[in-house]
């Protein structure tokens, strides 16, 4: 597999799963408030993270389109 030089290969299943799973602690309500702060700096790179694969998804998509598109 070829990895992008625009972003990281990342397991998008595992980070979503992972994602959960800290929602679910800070959504515990034994979880102290630094805790959740610390939860909630951690769900928030996570966020990032999976919004930037989504959108080199999207570019990937799109430019494969626009390229069959040309193709014919």
């Amino acid at each position: 597999m070829v990895k992008s030089k625009i972003a990281p290969q990342i397991d998008y299943q595992k980070l979503s799963s992972d994602l959960e799973a800290v929602i679910a602690r800070l959504q515990d309500e034994k979880t102290s408030i630094d805790e959740s702060l610390k939860l909630y700096e951690q769900a928030t790179k996570m966020v990032e993270e999976l919004s930037d694969y989504l959108k080199t998804a999207e570019n990937r998509l799109s430019s494969l389109v626009q390229k069959v598109s040309e193709e014919k």
